[in-house]
């Protein structure tokens, strides 16, 4: 599956989407090509059905050349990806919407950046331009095919090719369908935003549109199992993904639609609300009470935490009293290092408190999503919705860490600070209501 991210963000100082550019590496056309460990298993595991296969479709070969087989069929499968990710992030480009990188993944790839079209042209563009790719190599690859057959250069090549020329079809056509994320999706989107002249309205017209080809496609795996063929399964199973995936996409678009004209100034917590704690504390430290009242961080007063009782002895609150879930750490010149939860510290056996520092527990600050007090919300939130990269990130998904411009943590934003603001939005479009 490709998914391609674009959220409607700017690049701005403090707006880093999440997990920083990959130093050194494979690029091409100057963005950074990362391979996740979900890219690694989906290649191990076309090793294997390479493996049952080719022995099967192209008898009669040395084992030399089947491994060449599968390595060929290895490494066009990634890079038929990446290809259709890279002509995805090269048209973004061409329309004034510059990715961050390129990342293939289990379940295909995903251009990751600050993006926002400016026209419904653009979108439409950008997303036709990953199955155009696809189909593009699909056709050189029967050709390679049809001219090998020709040559008589043997079985193993044809199957090979053959193989790669299927790879390519299938991804254009399944990257049409019109779920959200996907390329069709995206199509629906533009079409109907052209049509309308409202991004918004577009974006929910297609996610209304996904989940009616999603209910179509379960209906379909459901028929199909009931002729006795097992494929329905599959088909019902994209369905399902595909009608979650557009419910959330509707519900995404109404809320970034809720909080316009919200800025995160409008939304962050007081000063204090969400200390900023020194990164080298070892988890013993801070949970007894490390951090004093008194010590300020970028002007606002730090609190101090405990994990047994409401106070410590000088009268701060304690981490139970104060009502924080996530804390910003910072390191010795005062500046953000990462995120910290209550769920990263509860995972923490008691016995390495006294060993582990809390910027080893917490997500560092290049897997976290940062932010500055002049992003409108609705754009914030826009880049929420990238999938997590890392384990770690998975603990701060939803949250948002706050950064000065001297960078320096300023807030937290947790998802009941979202839940906040659109309801503060609602209320601000009922008041403008005439």
């Amino acid at each position: 599956m490709s998914i391609t991210r674009s959220p409607d963000t700017r690049e701005g100082p403090g707006t880093g989407a999440g997990p920083g550019a990959p130093r050194g590496g494979l690029r091409l056309a100057g963005l950074p090509v990362r391979l996740t460990p979900g890219a690694q298993l989906l290649a191990m595991l076309t090793v294997l059905a390479s493996a049952l296969i080719l022995p099967d479709l192209a008898p009669g070969w040395s084992a030399l050349g089947y491994l060449a087989a599968t390595a060929v069929l290895v490494i066009g499968f990634l890079a038929s990806l990446i290809v259709h990710e890279l002509a995805h992030a090269v048209v973004a480009r061409n329309h004034g919407a510059p990715a961050g990188e390129i990342r293939i993944g289990f379940f295909g790839g995903a251009v990751h950046g600050r993006h926002e079209y400016a026209t419904p042209r653009g979108l439409w563009r950008a997303a036709a331009a990953g199955p155009a790719s696809s189909l593009v190599l699909a056709a050189a690859c029967v050709g390679v095919t049809l001219g090998l057959a020709g040559l008589d250069a043997g079985r193993l090549l044809v199957v090979v090719f053959t193989g790669l020329a299927w790879i390519n079809a299938v991804l254009a056509i399944f990257n049409l369908l019109p779920g959200a994320g996907m390329d069709g999706g995206r199509l629906v989107q533009a079409l109907a935003w052209a049509r309308s002249g409202d991004r918004a309205r577009g974006a929910v017209t297609a996610a209304r549109t996904g989940q009616f080809a999603g209910a179509l496609l379960i209906a379909g795996g459901v028929a199909t199992l009931a002729f006795g063929y097992l494929g329905g399964i599959w088909l019902g199973l994209i369905g399902l993904a595909m009608l979650a995936s557009s419910r959330a996409q509707a519900r995404e678009v109404l809320a970034i639609t809720a909080m316009a004209g919200l800025r995160v100034r409008d939304v962050v917590p007081g000063p204090g609300s969400a200390a900023a704690i020194p990164g080298w504390q070892t988890v013993r430290s801070f949970l007894d009470g490390g951090v004093q009242a008194g010590s300020t961080v970028a002007g606002s007063t730090v609190a101090g935490s405990t994990v047994a009782d409401s106070t410590v002895a000088d009268g701060t609150p304690s981490l139970a009293a104060s009502g924080a879930t996530a804390f910003p750490l910072r390191d010795f010149e005062g500046h953000a290092a990462g995120l910290l939860t209550l769920s990263q510290l509860a995972l923490v056996p008691a016995d390495r408190w006294d060993r582990l520092r809390l910027i080893d527990v917490a997500t560092p600050l290049g897997q976290v999503v940062t932010t500055t007090v002049d992003e409108p919300m609705g754009q914030l939130l826009a880049r929420l919705s990238i999938r997590p990269a890392t384990p770690a990130a998975l603990h701060t998904a939803g949250h948002a860490l706050v950064i000065a411009d001297d960078g320096t943590p300023a807030g937290v934003l947790t998802p009941d600070d979202f839940r906040r603001a659109g309801q503060l939005g609602q209320l601000a479009e009922r008041r403008r209501a005439p």
